[in-house]
Order: structure tokens, then sequence, then C-alpha cells
């Protein structure tokens, strides 16, 4: 009894040393905290580390240097050390530091722990939710938004490594790849020219220190050429990278950093070919380039749609895909941003427009992805981007993949690994692509523009649009030295081709592509004739229903071209005359010939051009140029035409 008080004593005595000595060790645990703040915020970060790592050695349960070192860890990054420090800073539920949670999350999803993602968002979430502390949590929308999106792509990630995409990637050979690194390739319509981005590495094998370059391989008898570089003034001493060479061969744009005519670190410059020699490069000016990092164009096939990758100001995250057009002129517009369907608060890098103009190849580090930069597409639907769809894995992967193309014929594509068995750096491999990421395929029609007076080559303008919509498919103009151009054609269309130069006559031809798979392309040399009074040319897509005069809209790209003629050509007058076969009474045909050409004539007065310039006339079936004996024939009569008149 008499030992109770004494033991009392004691214990009051231990209680109070006790927490003096926890008191000390708390002040002298802050003292030195504070040490490492002001070392980090001084970036002296090495010291800082030492310091934060000395504490929680001496001072386990000092539960803010973990929360330090986990932040020093995962910008480094390193992220088991980071992974390992936040989770000892949050060693259960009751720690209301969202941002340390958030990058715990995003370590284990990162490690495909989907069971530790799922309980740390979880927290998050129900946190986002408590009433005690929805006034003191800042960006609540955000982070319950980047919540909600890590918990669908874990979904994603899960799904496509249990349903991967069918991928065997094949090395494109010594041809190609070399000791160096290549990527970022791009090939003409008919995949016989691909250009490709070179990097050597400087004379101590370092390539972060290397010099970028252009090379061409062609493809002969079946096999790649080996790459030649482009000379002198494509090449330069400078780096000359991420570059695409139009689908019709002859322009390539591309990326100069530093030059002397730049408007900012990198720039957008267009080359464009003649035979065999390739222009001095050309700035795109202020309204493509800006005063940031402008870079990665892909020139569409219609020679005017040009999309890049920037980091301006304004955009919606760290570098975005915008795309500019081409005026009549050859002047640019100014650079539009691709919106919000297909730009992130991320990256978006690596643009690529398939040939057929109906589906957009990109790298996102922001939309559901493996991790990284993931290769997405989307189409091109009404003039609109359909939401982005990630090509799947194991073609994604957690590292980052960027830089791929699609062949013309849609069935294969190419990228740039630097996987074990390559030939040095990165090479370029190609692998067959699954059908529901394939693009519409597209064939091509190709050949020479030629004078039918004379037989010289000529330079001039080609144009294929697509005769339901109007739209302008392809466009190129024909070689000043050999005549040769490139057209794409995607299947599953009709289009009309037209074919105008100075002092020629226009060219029409109707090509039927809609109801074929057919691969097969189209060789046509086309002969021009020289303006002359009295010359005679066809309008071969101007429709008519069956036995009616009313001009069918797929009649309004020809027309237009004509339009764009006669402004061109203001001295030039014309007949337009309409003709029949001779099915029905001579009568009806007469009276319908001339309703037809009236019909024109009044549609070319609609758009601007003066009724002084125009007659019409209608002959009905007294000038056949085939037989009425046939189908054919009798397709081959009904037409309708224009003649000069003065000029």
């Amino acid at each position: 009894m008499t030992n109770r008080p004494k033991y009392k004593q004691v214990l009051i005595l231990v209680s109070f040393v006790a927490f003096f000595s926890n008191c000390f060790a708390q002040e002298k645990a802050d003292k030195l905290f504070e040490k490492a703040i002001d070392l980090l915020n001084k970036n002296k970060v090495a010291k800082a580390e030492e310091q934060l790592l000395d504490i929680v050695k001496d001072y386990p349960n000092y539960l803010d240097a973990y929360a330090a070192l986990g932040e020093i860890y995962y910008a480094r990054p390193d992220t088991a050390k980071a992974r390992r420090n936040y989770e000892k800073y949050l060693p259960d539920e009751s720690s209301n530091d969202l941002n340390a949670r958030v990058r715990l999350a995003k370590l284990y999803f990162a490690s495909h722990n989907w069971d530790k993602v799922k309980l740390q968002t979880d927290i998050i979430l129900a946190k986002l939710e408590d009433d005690k502390l929805k006034n003191k949590i800042k960006q609540r929308k955000q982070l319950t938004s980047e919540m909600n999106f890590i918990l669908s792509n874990m979904e994603f990630q899960k799904d496509c490594l249990e349903h991967p995409k069918p991928f065997e990637p094949r090395n494109m050979g010594i041809a190609i790849n070399s000791s160096a690194s290549e990527y970022l390739p791009t090939m003409t319509a008919d995949e016989q020219m691909m250009l490709i981005t070179v990097l050597i590495a400087d004379s101590n094998g370092d390539f972060s220190r290397g010099n970028e370059d252009f090379y061409i391989s062609q493809f002969i008898n079946g096999e790649w050429t080996p790459s030649i570089k482009v000379p002198y003034p494509l090449n330069t001493e400078d780096n000359e990278g991420a570059g695409c060479i139009s689908p019709d061969g002859k322009y390539i744009y591309f990326t100069k950093c530093n030059a002397p005519d730049g408007l900012g670190s990198c720039d957008i410059y267009v080359s464009r070919r003649v035979g065999n020699r390739w222009s001095y490069p050309k700035n795109l000016g202020s309204n493509v380039n800006s005063s940031a990092w402008d870079t990665q164009p892909s020139i569409a096939s219609d020679g005017k749609t040009l999309y890049f990758v920037s980091n301006r100001e304004g955009g919606y995250g760290k570098s975005d895909i915008y795309v500019t057009t081409k005026r009549k002129d050859g002047t640019w517009t100014k650079a539009k941003n691709l919106g919000n369907v297909i730009n992130t608060e991320g990256d978006e890098m690596s643009p690529f427009i398939h040939p057929s103009n109906t589906t957009l190849y990109f790298a996102s580090d922001s939309h559901l992805s493996m991790g990284g930069l993931d290769i997405l597409f989307s189409r091109i639907e009404n003039g609109k981007f359909t939401k982005p769809e990630n090509i799947g894995c194991p073609i994604n992967t957690s590292a980052d993949e960027f830089g791929l193309i699609v062949t013309p014929s849609g069935k294969s594509a190419i990228y740039s690994s630097n996987m074990a068995g390559g030939y040095g750096g990165k090479d370029l491999y190609q692998f067959d692509l699954y059908p529901e990421a394939q693009p519409t395929p597209i064939t091509y029609i190709k050949g020479k523009v030629l004078s039918k007076a004379t037989n010289a080559v000529l330079e001039a303008d080609l144009q294929i649009i697509n005769i339901n919509t109007s739209q302008l498919i392809a466009a190129t103009t024909s070689d000043a030295s050999d005549g040769t151009y490139l057209l794409s054609l995607p299947l599953g269309a009709d289009y009309a081709l037209s074919v105008t130069a100075k002092d020629y006559m226009l060219f029409s031809e109707n090509l039927t592509l809609s109801d074929t798979a057919d691969m097969q392309s189209y060789n046509k040399d086309i002969y021009l004739l020289p303006v002359a009074v009295g010359t005679d040319v066809v309008l071969n897509n101007v429709f008519f229903d069956v036995d009616s005069y009313q001009l069918l809209p797929t009649s309004f790209a020809e027309l237009g071209t004509l339009v764009e003629v006669l402004t061109s050509n203001p001295k030039i007058k014309i007949e337009i005359s309409g003709h029949t076969d001779n099915t029905g009474s001579k009568e009806h045909n007469q009276t319908l010939s001339e309703q037809r050409a009236k019909a024109i004539a009044d549609y070319l007065v609609s758009q601007g051009i003066s009724a002084t310039k125009l007659t019409s006339k209608g002959y009905g079936q007294d000038r056949p140029v085939a037989t009425n004996d046939t189908d054919e024939g009798r397709a081959k009569n009904r037409r309708t035409e224009f003649r000069i008149t003065a000029k």
C-alpha cells in the first residue's frame, strides 16, 4: 500500500520525461525538415534528398519526410522509390493529402497494380464527396474527372492486355536501316518512294548530339533500294527532320530549327521537286509558324490541307495538333487547333493523315492508353473527327510509341523501334494492320500530261473531285520537266478528273470506283488540246436524269472547273451543245438537247459568268460520235460539249 503513491510518482516522472523527449525530438526533426525544404527551394535536390533520408532513418515516424522524398522520386522519375515513400506517408485512409494520394494512384496504375489503383481512387473519390472537406479541397471537379479517367483507363488496359491485337513487326532490312536511327517515314501514294528521317550519332556514338538528315529509298522490282541522302539545298549542315513527302511525290514539308529566317525555335518549311532537283526550302510563314515550336507536318492528298504539331500558347495542353489550308495563291490560312476531340491537356504528336483523307493517326499521352505516348486513330466523318481509338496492344506498350504511318493500300503500317535485333539505334519495322484499324484503301492514277498538237510535256493542274460531295480529294501539278503526275483515288466513290493548263482546253474524265474493291492502279497519259476556235470538249462529268434537263448535283464539280477556266480566260466565248442518242422521236430528242444545253448555260450565268460569253444549242441525234446499236455507243452519244467560238 505504501508503495502505490511512489509508483504513481514514478509513472508521472516517466511520462513527463517521455513527453519532453518526444517534444524535443519533434522539434529537432521539424528543424531538419525545414532545412531540407529550404534546400529543395534552392534546387539543391541531392543535398535535400540526403537530409530527408537522414530524417527518416533517425525519425522513422516523421511522415512529412516520406512525402518530400516521394515528390523528389516522382519528379526524377524513380517510380519504385516514389511508390515506397508515398506508401509510408499514407499508411492508412486518414490522410487528406490528396495530391500525394493521386500520385500514388498513378504509380500503381503505371505498374498495372489494379487492386491498389482501385483502393486509392475510391479513397480519393470518397474524400472529394466528404461534406466536411468540400470547402477545403480546391479543383474538386478536376480531381474527380482525373480519378474517373484513371478508372476508365484501368479498365481499358485490362481489356487491352486480355485481347491483344495481331502484331508481327518485320525489320525493313539493311537497305532502309543502318547503324544510325531511322524514324518518321512517309511514302508516295503509289508506294514507290519513301522519305526517312535519319539521325546519325556524333563521333562518340551519342545520338543526342547527332545530326538529322533526309534519305530517300525507291521500291524497284519488289525491293527497297539502299536509301540515299537527299542533296543540298534540302539537306544542309544543320538539322532537317520530321519531314513528310506529299502523296504525289512533288513536295517535302519538314521541320528546321534555329534557321536565320525562322519565326520560332523550330519552323515548318517546304521544298518542291522538279525533275530530280529539290528547290531551296521556303518558310511557310507566320500564319503557320509561331514564336514557339512548330513541327511534324503531314500533308493531305488534296495538296492543300496540312496538319502539324505546335506547343504555342492558346492550345489545350503541352503540344497540340493544328491544321492549315493552302489558298489558290499559294499562301496559307491561319493555323487552327483541331479541337478537344483530338487534343488534350497532355501531348499530341506525330500526326499522319492517310492519303484517303478518311483517317488521322497520331500519338497522345492523355487519351486512353497503355502508358506514355500511344498510337491512336480518328475517322473523318462529315468533315468532323470521331472520338479517337487506341490502336491496341502489343502495338502500344507502357513506353512511348509515335511516328506510325499506314501504307496507301491500308493493309500495313510502318513505325520506328529500338527493339532488340536491329541494325543499331532505331530501325523501321513494318507489320500487317488488323482490319478495324485500316483506313479506306486507295489506288492511284499516274502518267504524263502532254500537248496533243506537239507531244511536248506540259505543266498542268490536275484535280480529283468526289462527284457526289463535290469535295476535292486529290490535287497535283504535273512536273514541268517531264510532265509526270500522280493522284490518289480512294476506293468506294465516283470521281471527276479535271486537267487544266494555260492556253489549253479543259480535259475531263469520269472515274467510277463506287462499286469496286479493286486495287488496280491506272496509268494514263493525258493529251490536252490547245485553245483554238472550233475546238470541241466533251463534259464527261455533267449528268441529267433519264429524259430530263434538270442538272444533277453530281454535275456541279465539273461545271465549277469550267467556271474557273472561263474566269481565268476572259476573252474566250463558248457554245454549249446538247446531244442525244436515237432513242425516241427525233423531235423530242431535239427539244431535250436544247433544254440540256440551256440548263448548263443558265447554271454558268448563276455562277457569275457573263451571258455574253455563252450561247447554247441542241443538235438532237444528228451528230453521233459512236454507233447507236449498242448501249455503250448510245451512252457516248448522250453528251454535252462546249466549243470555243472566240478567243
